[in-house]
């Protein structure tokens, strides 16, 4: 599973002429490319706590940017914390460990709760298939930087493999010199990613492994580009997916199922024979479980970004997308320090009296309550529609599905954050309560009066790797002399106390 961070689909494969990105093209060519796939939210912490649970953020309050803190994090006095997902519910790889599966992890993980040592095998910046046990199944993540947001100014000074006269930027986005840069930079960016994308298929096709490894693409949430991050348009929310299967089956085919990324860890799931847990809000598309046939409509949500708060929701079906803003005295701009470091942000800020129409729509307040945009037509969505009688019918039948949205993947909606701290946070005093063992003959039961705990053990102090915690599923035969170590864990929860126990 290959993801690179913050990219719509600007790739050739998805009809991008500027785009250089052969990799993934190639990739698109030898399996399924998947047209509407859309994160939860155009931003990458709570993306991934989807990612990472089969859950929409809202419906787990895992929906505001980065509950881990740093100084862009959170507006001033918020805590740092983690949220607490209910009672036996589990990190998709856990299902995965538990029948077999060598999982690793390399580089992120801000899943708005702690990574727990019983989510990987490894989790690193070094973690690999590689490090899997002889002929153990693997599946394994790599996070590809090269096309953040931050490298849009990080890699100022490098090679521009594509060049600023070559690109047009978005008419909502600046189309000067410095615009254009940033653009160029941007596209430049995607090459990068693509070959390092490139460098880890060569080392599973070295291995000869590709005849049994699925590879899937994707990204995390849309551009990196102001109004692009953090937005919950298309430019924010669609994201690129390809599934590449190792019998060449569907080979160059396109898939226009409109999907969600709480729908990919039980596809995850189904290609492994796993049968997806039933509390999982998303559902599977491919493999021996599937049974979702394409949503008809997906929705995403926006509250907290880094320091600053807005309240929104966007419901997109086949043709249309209606927003709905909770803040309409507020532009949709938010000052989010982070991204002042692109340039042309800056400009932006310099000249928003002397911006264009579409320009300075971004800065405009009040704001409309309502927006609607046929986005199959206007694929900027720069025309709202709510107004016009003409598309009446429309905005009441999206209206309708945004109040379906609240009422069934929104619980936390009328709680401010503190009091969703409150509720369902832990601010670091909540402790997994420390492993006990049963003993029967030679076989050690584990269990915890945490409710929903998972555990992790080693055995004489050996494992794959000096620091491996293998995954318990079923009673632990010990022979005289064994020395066990326990840890308990569950998402949101510090992990325990380690259990240190000889065998006598």
């Amino acid at each position: 599973m290959l993801i690179a961070e913050d990219i719509n689909p600007y790739l050739g494969c998805y009809g991008d002429s500027i785009a250089k990105s052969p990799t993934i093209d190639s990739l698109a060519a030898q399996g399924i490319r998947f047209d509407r796939m859309y994160s939860p939210v155009g931003v990458c912490a709570p993306s991934r706590s989807a990612l990472m649970t089969g859950m929409f953020p809202t419906s787990i309050g895992t929906n505001h940017m980065r509950t881990g803190g740093g100084p862009l994090a959170h507006p001033f006095r918020m805590p740092s914390y983690q949220v607490i997902l209910p009672e036996g519910m589990k990190a998709f790889t856990e299902y995965m460990r538990a029948a077999g599966y060598f999982c690793t992890n390399n580089r992120k993980t801000d899943y708005q709760f702690k990574n727990q040592l019983s989510f990987w095998d490894e989790s690193s910046n070094e973690a690999t298939w590689e490090h899997r046990p002889k002929d153990k199944p693997f599946f394994s993540v790599f996070t590809y930087l090269e096309s953040h947001e931050s490298r849009l100014w990080e890699s100022k000074n490098d090679t521009l493999w594509v060049k600023p006269g070559e690109v047009t930027p978005p008419p909502y986005l600046l189309n000067d010199s410095i615009g254009k840069r940033d653009y160029a930079i941007m596209y430049s960016n995607i090459y990068r990613m693509d070959q390092r994308v490139r460098s880890e298929i060569d080392k599973i096709k070295k291995e000869g492994l590709l005849n049994n490894t699925i590879i899937i693409f994707m990204s995390d949430n849309g551009g990196p580009m102001p109004r692009q991050k953090r937005s919950l348009y298309e430019r924010g929310t669609r994201i690129p997916f390809v599934v590449v299967f190792p019998d060449g089956s569907q080979a160059g085919t396109n898939d226009d199922r409109m999907l969600n990324m709480a729908d990919i860890p039980p596809t995850i799931l189904s290609l492994a024979g796993i049968k997806p847990p039933g509390h999982m809000e998303g559902k599977a598309f491919l493999g021996d479980y599937a049974e979702n046939s394409g949503r008809d409509y997906v929705f995403s949500i926006r509250e907290r970004m880094d320091a600053d708060y807005d309240k929104q929701i966007s419901v997109r079906d086949e043709n249309y997308r209606y927003v709905r803003n909770y803040l309409p005295h507020q532009p949709e701009y938010l000052d989010i320090g982070y991204r002042l470091n692109l340039a042309s942000m800056r400009k932006m800020l310099e000249i928003k009296n002397d911006l264009n129409k579409a320009q300075a729509s971004w800065f405009t307040y009040p704001r409309p309550k309502e927006e609607l945009y046929y986005t199959s037509e206007d694929e900027h969505e720069m025309t709202n529609l709510a107004g016009d009688p003409d598309y009446k019918d429309i905005l009441d039948e999206m209206r309708l599905l945004a109040d379906e949205v609240e009422e069934e993947y929104w619980p936390y909606k009328d709680l401010t954050e503190y009091e969703l701290i409150d509720k369902i946070g832990n601010t670091g005093d909540i402790q997994v309560a420390k492993p006990s063992v049963n003993i029967e003959g030679n076989k050690v039961t584990l269990s915890s009066s945490t409710e929903g705990a998972s555990f992790v053990y080693q055995i004489n102090g050996d494992g794959n790797k000096d620091s491996y915690w293998g995954y318990y599923i079923e009673p632990i035969s010990l022979k005289k002399g064994d020395n066990l170590k326990v840890i308990a864990t569950r998402a949101g929860y510090e992990q325990s106390e380690m259990l240190d126990f000889t065998f006598l």
